[in-house]
Order: structure tokens, then C-alpha cells, then sequence
């Protein structure tokens, strides 16, 4: 069935508007979309053609009797029938496209973990550092949510050894090509939509919870990062753009960012971390700091 449908697909032109597919995974959903697009336009020309054909031909006119009837079994019968048999096709080809992108335990092992928060409005990213390995903070341990705040939005322990080397970036986000990406997300305030429109990523991150999102992507590039759920008056400014870079850029970039982290610590506190990198012009990344306001924004 699904080379049937395939071939259906591929006989049809591309649709021009979509975003270039980078995804694993995307063409399956391209498939469907598109299979599901050609559908209801042939449909919706079959019964509006019909509809007018009818009023053409059956209009009243000198000469013409009109004939009643109630009802029509045979008729009724099939239009019920044949929907039915369609909804239940879609829905036990798309089931497999469902789990693969979102049933937690589809999640493939990652080779990048990453954490997200949302916020009114941007995106906060929080990186693991060159050890892949994340410290104690808000998503690892529900304790460490009394240490979130303005900037220490993930609640990070410095006194964790593990995470001496975690970063937060503000609106930046990079990801190494061909690998398993693995993001847990939530949300600071209210429900927003992290949406990758070229990696056939959109899922609503809520505050209280940390949603699973993965992808593996195959090309490198700069793509559109973007919120899909109107979330306040400047939904429109949750724009940005994510890299997609090799492996040996996107590590280095890491070691990188692991020895300004260390430059920073041997000469200061936490909280002057967090100053030396929001003021760094190359991004907005900040580290936390040591003395925090409670919070209780963010749960497991």
C-alpha cells in the first residue's frame, strides 16, 4: 500500500510552497499531506462540478416536470462506506509516521541532547557542553526548579560537577548533521509551538511538562526557527534562525563555548559567567548564576 501510494504521489508535482525537506522522516509526511491535498481537491471539484451540473440541468423550466422522491439507500449506503473505508486507510498508514515522530518510546537513542524553554518571546536553549552530559537543573531533577530564574531559566546547580560546562543560548540553536537529535521541551509562561518548518518539526511545549521531540536532518544550512501558537502581542518577534552544521563544526563550536565558560569561571563568579556571555556579540548566551528566585514555571 505504501508503494502504491507513493507512485500516486510521485505523479503529481511537488507543491511549490512547501519548505525544502531536511527531515529522515519528512518524505513519509509529504507523502500523506499530499496524497491528502490532491484528494480533497479532486473531491471538492467532483461534488461542486456535480452540484452545478444539477442546478443546470434540473432548473425549472416551461415543459419539464419535476419528479420527488424520499430517499435513496443505495446512495446513502455509499457515501457512508466509502469514507469510512478512506479515514480508516489514512489512519492505519499515518499510524506509523505518528509513533515514529511522537510516541516517547519511538525515540531513538540521541547522539545531541538538547533542553528548550519557551518564553514570551523568544527561545531559550540549554547544551550539555563537550562532555554530552547534562548537570543537575530543572528537567533532571524537579528540585532544582527553585533555582530557576530571569537568568537561570533551567534552574542549572554550578555546584554540580557534571554541568560546570552547560550553556544557555537565547534564540541561537545548532545541531550537527545526520545525527539524532533529541529535544526536551517546555514552555516559561504559556503554551508555545516550537516549529521547524524544513525538518517537519511542530510541537506545542506547555509549562509544567517536557515534551519529547527528535529529528535526524540531512542537509546542513540555515533554516527557520518559528513559534506556531499565537502566544501573546509579540508572537510575531519568535522568529530565528537554527544552523545545521557538521559534526566537527558543531563540536568545535561546543569546545569553543566550554572554554569561554572556563576563561569566564577562572576569573569570576557564576553570575559574572552569565554577564561575560550575554554581553559577547557573536549571541545571547547566559550561564547561570549561583543565587536564584523560586519558581514554579516548569515541572518534569
Amino acid at each position: 500500500m505504501e508503494r502504491l501510494l507513493h507512485a500516486f504521489i510521485e505523479s503529481f508535482d511537488m507543491l511549490p510552497w512547501l519548505p525544502e525537506n531536511i527531515s529522515t522522516y519528512g518524505a513519509q509526511l509529504d507523502d500523506l499531506f499530499i496524497f491528502i491535498y490532491w484528494f480533497s481537491v479532486i473531491t471538492f471539484l467532483a461534488t461542486g462540478g456535480a452540484m452545478v451540473w444539477f442546478m443546470i440541468a434540473y432548473r425549472k423550466r416551461k415543459g419539464h416536470r419535476a419528479h420527488y422522491y424520499h430517499g435513496n439507500q443505495f446512495i446513502e449506503t455509499t457515501w457512508t462506506i466509502l469514507p469510512t473505508i478512506l479515514f480508516l486507510g489514512i489512519g492505519i498508514y499515518s499510524d506509523d509516521m505518528w509513533q515514529t515522530t511522537k510516541e516517547s518510546s519511538r525515540v531513538p537513542k540521541p547522539d545531541v541532547e538538547i533542553l528548550v524553554l519557551g518564553k514570551q518571546f523568544g527561545w531559550y536553549f540549554m547544551y550539555p557542553g563537550a562532555d554530552g552530559k547534562f548537570g543537575r537543573n530543572a528537567y533532571t531533577d524537579i528540585k532544582a526548579r527553585t533555582l530557576m530564574s530571569a537568568t537561570n531559566p533551567f534552574g542549572i546547580d554550578s555546584t554540580d560537577p557534571a554541568g560546570f560546562d552547560d550553556f544557555i543560548t537565547e534564540n541561537q540553536f545548532r545541531v550537527p548533521v545526520n545525527a539524532n537529535v533529541v529535544v526536551r521541551g517546555s514552555s516559561i509562561d504559556v503554551i508555545h509551538s516550537f516549529f521547524l518548518p524544513h525538518a517537519r518539526v511542530k510541537q506545542d511545549v506547555i509549562p509544567g511538562t517536557w515534551m519529547n521531540i527528535w529529528f535526524n536532518l540531512f542537509k546542513t544550512g540555515e533554516y527557520e526557527l518559528a513559534c506556531a501558537e499565537l502566544c501573546g502581542s509579540g508572537h510575531y518577534a519568535m522568529r530565528a534562525v537554527y544552523k545545521v552544521e557538521s559534526r566537527k563544526d558543531y563540536d568545535a563550536w561546543l569546545n569553543q563555548k566550554d572554554a569561554e565558560i572556563l576563561a569566564a569561571r577562572m576569573g569570576g563568579s557564576t553570575a559574572d559567567v552569565a554577564a561575560t556571555d550575554a554581553e559577547a556579540p557573536s549571541d545571547t548566551e547566559a550561564t547561570a548564576e549561583t543565587e536564584s528566585e523560586p519558581s514554579t514555571d516548569v515541572g518534569e
